[in-house]
């Protein structure tokens, strides 16, 4: 597992990893749906949590770890509960990223992110509804849209429940 060997410089025993924490700059989300999270890499202009999330790297901004002041770095929001799990058991089989999993991500934080899944689902609800009246039903893409539902059930009720809280 992990320590904290100084208040703004966790470090990762077993890789030596230096822990930066990071989140969405004030004013460019509500405030309801910042959160601190783990950087886990960089490339060109976007930025990887440990969440599997990718950020512009513009849009945030370095933090202190949560819960510690951290000298020139700003106060940290509410911690990404799934940066923390997945960073901390890193080795583990389970921490490997859903990658097909499908079209809708499991974590939506923000009203954009909510609004563009919601568009997604909806065409591929239309696409579906188009199909079957022809007779054309697949049972394995049906599936996988029932899984997309489910998946977007469970997000949209975080996302309601995050925004009930905070504001």
């Amino acid at each position: 597992m992990c320590k904290e060997e100084a208040a703004t410089a966790p470090v990762c025993a077993e890789s030596g990893w230096q822990v930066r924490y990071f989140q969405y700059r004030d004013g460019m989300v509500p405030e309801w749906s910042r959160f601190a999270h783990i950087r886990r890499d960089e490339t060109g202009s976007q930025v990887r949590s440990w969440c599997w999330r990718t950020f512009r790297l513009e849009e945030v901004e370095d933090c202190s770890a949560p819960r510690v002041m951290a000298m020139g770095l700003p106060y940290a929001a509410t911690e990404c509960t799934d940066c923390f799990v997945r960073f901390a058991f890193w080795e583990s089989p389970d921490s490997a990223f859903d990658v097909g999993q499908g079209l809708i991500p499991a974590r939506i934080d923000t009203p954009d992110q909510m609004a563009s899944a919601m568009r997604v689902l909806q065409r591929e609800l239309v696409d579906e509804a188009g199909r079957i009246p022809g007779g054309v039903v697949d049972p394995d893409r049906l599936g996988r849209l029932a899984g997309e539902v489910e998946r977007f059930g469970r997000a949209l009720r975080r996302f309601g429940w995050l925004a009930a809280c905070r504001s």
